[in-house]
């Protein structure tokens, strides 16, 4: 999903910084579905800026799209059950540790993931004592 409010210095996707083109939840369905794919990441930039991120984390986990197979979607927040959150934890390296929001821990469960990018030693201790 386009747009992010960070600006990592390790980014690997500047271009969801500002490329990409408006879809409805529905178009999205669409090509997921002409695609037959059976996991559905959303990743960005940064998904949860985009107020349509959760009623296309809904539409992914509905039983009725997931046709038996494991089709997931990964952004923090969502309560729909058959999504797996992966929330990024900043370490210093990336130039945005200020702007971590630790609360959002809170929304996570034992089968959610955290991440944390290495850049050096200072990150590496960031992340052990995090």
């Amino acid at each position: 999903m386009t747009a992010c409010d960070l600006r990592c210095s390790w980014c690997d996707t500047p271009y969801a910084f500002h490329e990409g083109r408006k879809m409805s939840v529905e178009r999205v369905m669409e090509e997921i579905a002409d695609i037959d794919c059976s996991l559905v990441e959303v990743t960005g930039g940064e998904p949860l800026l985009q107020p349509d991120v959760y009623p296309l984390v809904t539409a992914c986990s509905r039983p009725e799209n997931r046709a038996d197979r494991d089709r997931r979607a990964h952004p923090a927040g969502s309560r729909a059950a058959a999504v797996v959150k992966i929330m990024d934890v900043k370490c210093p390296g990336s130039g945005e540790s200020a702007k971590n929001r630790l609360e959002n821990l809170g929304f996570l469960s034992e089968r959610d993931e955290v991440k944390f990018v290495i850049a050096d030693r200072v990150d590496y201790e960031f992340a052990r004592t995090s």
